[in-house]
């Protein structure tokens, strides 16, 4: 019977090493993730004190938000639910909120200037009442 060879008495076997990278791997070129490296110190700086003044703000006013300014956030959002002035409709408009007449008619919903606001389900029913279909016969 043949003996298996084994290590020489009072070496000990090698744990097997990491396996090196093959040439494709090291021959890559590197990903943008790998080449843009540490992100800059601006962006891991603490918060200023405008912006956790903002956070405050934000926690405080919790029923309001720039959405009721209609996004505007330089907008009085803080106080457009009880006042309402720079409010979409309010007395104080916002650039692009006060050509809505321009946007219903591009849409083919016209508007006379001092018309009552109509929904859509009042528009279509309108339509429907003066739809005439033809008669079999």
């Amino acid at each position: 019977m043949a003996r298996k060879k084994s290590a020489p008495r009072g070496r000990s076997r090698k744990a097997p090493s990491a396996p090196q990278a093959s040439a494709t791997e090291r021959d890559r070129p590197l990903t943008d993730e790998e080449l843009q490296g540490p992100p800059p110190r601006e962006a891991t700086m603490m918060r200023t004190d405008r912006e956790r003044d903002a956070e405050r703000e934000a926690a405080q006013f919790a029923e309001t938000s720039p959405e009721l300014a209609g996004g505007d956030v330089d907008a009085d959002w803080q106080r457009a639910a009880s006042v309402g002035e720079e409010a979409p409709g309010g007395t104080v408009a916002t650039p692009d909120q006060n050509v809505v007449d321009e946007y219903g008619e591009a849409l083919g919903v016209p508007r006379a200037p001092e018309e009552e606001l109509r929904t859509s389900q009042e528009i279509l029913e309108q339509r429907d009442r003066y739809r005439w279909e033809q008669e079999e016969g």
